[in-house]
Parts: structure tokens; sequence; C-alpha cells
């Protein structure tokens, strides 16, 4: 077993990705709270709605595709059409 020492640049990143990923995390939060929020509304409270669930679909469907897509950096597991 090897021990390899994390450098500062190394320390630096990290601390970046996780303020990121809790970034992203509380902004997927929000949209879902303000969804809950104004759930069944009318008029204009319905675009907030609908713009509340299209974000919360679109944050999902991002972290798939670059969880999917970093897994599999080489290989692709599915097929695509020509």
């Amino acid at each position: 077993m090897q021990i390899t020492a994390v450098s500062q640049g190394d320390q630096a990143r990290l601390k970046a990705l996780r303020t990121m990923r809790a970034f992203a995390t509380g902004l997927l939060i929000l949209a879902g709270v303000i969804f809950v929020a104004t759930h069944g509304r009318d008029g204009f409270w319905g675009y907030v709605n609908a713009s509340s669930e299209a974000a919360m679909v679109g944050a999902i469907a991002d972290w798939f595709a670059v969880t999917a897509i970093f897994r599999h950096p080489s290989v692709c597991p599915f097929r695509t059409p020509p």
C-alpha cells in the first residue's frame, strides 16, 4: 500500500469542488421548495411553478449525463444512432 501526499493545488481544487457541489445542491433544493410552494396556483405563480419544475428536471438530467460521461470516459455503454 502506498500513501501519497496531497499537494496544495489538489487541496484547493477539492475545496472548490466541494463548494460547487454544495452550491448546486442548494439550488436544486431551492427549486424544489419553490415548486412545492407554488404547486396548484394559477396565473403568474403557475409560470413560476413550471420554471422551477423545469429547473429541477434540467439539473437532474445534467447530473445524470455528467455522471455517465465521467464513469465511462472511453467506453460508451449504450449504442448511438449512426
